[in-house]
């Protein structure tokens, strides 16, 4: 590594542009950590109905859902009548204004139980500045509502 690289802060793009084994290193690394975290990330399009095109294991464990029965579909298939509108609301905000949403609200698994999840969705944006992908960090959190 160059010394002036290393007396400075990397950001991650000057990380994956150090070179093409690095850049692997780095890709691996990152796939690992999504995969192994114990919070879920999913990533959708940011199109009408933000198709899923990436759910890691801990999605998976929360929702009782397969990878390959979420890829494609909306997050709104975890949504039902007891999700708050008003937080949905704010989500669809904060979605159109390309801020970060962070909320809680109740999702449904696939077996029809209720959970209460904590997310935070962050716009990805592509190399023109346009919103190209949302990512979401999801958590279930204890129910203090008592429901």
């Amino acid at each position: 590594m160059p010394d002036s690289m290393k007396s400075e802060y990397l950001s991650l793009a000057d990380i994956f542009s150090y070179d093409q084994n690095f850049q692997d290193i780095m890709l691996n690394m990152l796939e690992s950590a999504l995969e192994a975290s114990f919070q879920g990330v999913m990533i959708t399009e940011a199109e009408p109905g933000f198709p899923i095109i990436y759910v890691n294991p801990a999605v998976c464990e929360m929702t009782g859902y397969q990878r390959t029965e979420l890829l494609g579909q909306s997050p709104a298939m975890l949504q039902g009548e007891k999700t708050d509108q008003a937080v949905l609301a704010d989500l669809r905000e904060k979605i159109e204004r390309g801020e970060i949403f962070h909320g809680k609200a109740y999702n449904y698994r696939k077996d029809g139980s209720t959970f209460m999840m904590e997310w935070k969705i962050v716009p990805i944006r592509g190399v023109g500045g346009e919103i190209a992908n949302y990512l979401a960090i999801q958590r279930e959190v204890p129910d203090i509502q008592g429901d």
